[in-house]
């Protein structure tokens, strides 16, 4: 791309040649030499004085043009109008805009002074939130092991006696309660461990199959209890090189979800895998009341 000094004196050496020419070409079809003389040497001055004008102009007009060039691209990586060149400039044109760039400067900087600044203080409430909630976490564990345990103590009657049946419904929604709490606490922790990026992932081969297994023995009982039906959809012989312990608690969440919003007697729940040409798809599946689309956005919001 020419720049406009390039194209000042291109444009000044195109004009001063043809007034040269031009003298020139009068000195020589004149027939009068001393008038073909004046001409020539007029259309020198001309073209000459032509020519350093447009010098005159150039520096003029395309120093300033430069320097202020310079400066925004010196602003664009540094975000700093104190390092700037000072522009002195008689072109009116130039002087506002570089007015109008130093302005701007000015407003981008002390923007981002204020940015940073709010930038920190999240930072600060953020780590603050974390270490708030990693305490309440870790505190509400310690009273539930002696809730939990009181709480199995007494659904065994050869070790505090017996209890009529209010009472064991009392306590057995005690229990469950219970469960549910430590469970959240447990999430808990582990979202501030994945905010925190410390959360371990053991790693090793997985055979699918088992897994998919032992995860329907370990739901069975609650299945038969609430009269689900619930079935495995695999057979394959595959394994894969993950955390056996995090794709169990998804599975986990999922099938208590699905458990949830299934009817009893005709509530049906399934899980299974896809194999894909590189990944493997994990599915549970339901004939629940499904969730609209209003909903389905909020899916992998925090609990």
């Amino acid at each position: 791309m020419r720049s406009v000094k390039h194209t000042l004196f291109l444009v000044s050496g195109v004009s001063s040649f043809i007034i040269f020419y031009m003298g020139l070409v009068n000195f020589v079809t004149s027939v009068d030499k001393t008038t073909g003389l004046v001409l020539l040497i007029f259309s020198i001055f001309v073209s000459t004085g032509t020519f350093l004008g447009t010098v005159s102009i150039s520096k003029s007009i395309t120093k300033p043009i430069e320097k202020l060039a310079q400066n925004m691209e010196l602003f664009s990586k540094s975000r700093k109008m104190s390092k700037q060149n000072p522009i002195k400039t008689n072109v009116k044109e130039i002087f506002e805009l570089n007015k109008n760039f130093e302005t701007m400067g000015e407003t981008v900087e002390k923007t981002i002074v204020v940015q940073k600044e709010y930038v920190e203080k999240l930072k600060i409430m953020d780590r603050k939130k974390v270490e708030f909630s990693s305490m309440v976490s870790h505190e509400l564990k310690t009273p539930l092991v002696p809730i939990l345990g009181y709480v199995q103590m007494l659904q065994k009657e050869e070790l505090l006696g017996g209890l009529n049946e209010k009472q064991k419904e009392a306590v057995d929604e005690i229990y469950l309660s219970t469960l549910k709490l430590q469970k959240l606490v447990g999430d808990i922790l582990t979202t501030q461990l994945l905010d925190l990026g410390k959360l371990v992932f053991n790693k090793e081969m997985i055979n699918v199959s088992e897994l998919l297994n032992g995860i329907i023995k370990e739901f069975n009982l609650e299945a038969d209890e609430r009269k689900i039906t619930l079935n495995l959809n695999f057979n394959e012989s595959i394994h894969i090189f993950s955390d056996k312990d995090r794709i169990d608690q998804v599975f986990s969440n999922l099938i208590k979800n699905a458990f949830d919003f299934v009817s009893p007697n005709t509530g049906n729940v399934e899980i299974g895998a896809k194999m894909d040409t590189k990944f493997i798809e994990f599915f549970v599946q339901d004939n629940g009341s499904g969730m609209s689309s209003e909903h389905q956005k909020d899916i992998f919001k925090k609990f």
